[in-house]
């Protein structure tokens, strides 16, 4: 990956990034296993309450739900709390089965909440959360990272688990292509990348081009040695249970591009 001298903004990315365009950005092959992977990790069983930190689309609550678990999910985009609705009102045609897990789930009050994950409305409610694909790292203060984390850790009850999923850092380092493009729905992805050493960020600018003209965004997120998150962690309340280089299990190291480290909420009397 080149390193190059990060562009200050004064907008912060992700109030841009999360729009319509990012369903056209955001290609995923393997929501079916990221599911069980969670599922089995964190003992969903049907009826346990989850909360989904950064819940986009509904890619993986919505999966959830018709296993079972009670998901409430949380955003800061509009935009994207709205496809969720809109998604889940589509899936809810599909069949009497179909209606009866969406409805329901909507008929139990508010369960999409638009909030800044530093400041989640929530105090020891939830038996487990997660953030998935590279959620976390959003902010550029490392306060407002560790702000994140201790507001999850105050939504769970004692002993609640707690799953964060990021992109492997060395791994990045070591194979991202410094550009890439691709073609989705009519329109062209273009990607130009690179790694910003002195704040160890991932900096990435997208131009997505169709008839309609061309539209630039950026993306950036702190990328974390395991060390450095389970540190970070320790500090918000957690303790770390295990880590995984894959959505199978796999046994963490450097070849891996995932980072999945599984971790318990502990009080500080057990810390």
């Amino acid at each position: 990956m080149m390193v190059k001298r990060s562009v200050q903004r004064q907008r912060p990315w992700y109030e841009d990034y999360f729009g319509p365009d990012y369903l056209l950005i955001d290609v995923q092959h393997t929501t079916g296993l990221e599911v069980r992977f969670l599922r089995e990790s964190l003992n969903l069983k049907r009826g346990k309450r989850l909360l989904d930190v950064g819940c986009g689309y509904g890619r993986h609550l919505m999966p959830l739900l018709k296993h079972g678990v009670d998901v409430v999910g949380c955003d800061l985009s509009a935009f994207m709390l709205q496809e969720t609705v809109r998604r889940i009102y589509r899936a809810s045609q599909e069949g009497k089965s179909a209606k009866e897990v969406f409805v329901g789930w909507i008929e139990k009050g508010p369960r999409l909440v638009r909030c800044d994950t530093r400041r989640l409305p929530f105090r020891c409610v939830f038996d487990c959360a997660c953030t998935m694909f590279n959620s976390f790292g959003y902010f550029d203060s490392e306060d407002d990272n560790y702000r994140m984390l201790v507001s999850i850790q105050q939504a769970l009850k004692p002993g609640g688990l707690f799953i964060i999923d990021l992109v492997n850092r060395d791994a990045l380092l070591c194979r991202s292509a410094r550009k890439d493009w691709y073609e989705r729905e009519n329109a062209i992805i273009l990607e130009k990348k690179w790694f910003d050493p002195l704040r160890n960020r991932s900096e990435i600018d997208v131009t997505v081009v169709d008839k309609q003209g061309k539209r630039h965004y950026h993306h950036s997120i702190r990328l974390y040695s395991f060390t450095e998150l389970s540190m970070l962690l320790e500090a918000a309340g957690f303790r770390v249970v295990s880590v995984f280089g894959g959505f199978s299990g796999e046994t963490f190291d450097l070849n891996y591009d995932r980072m999945l480290v599984l971790a318990r909420t502990v009080s500080r009397e057990d810390s």
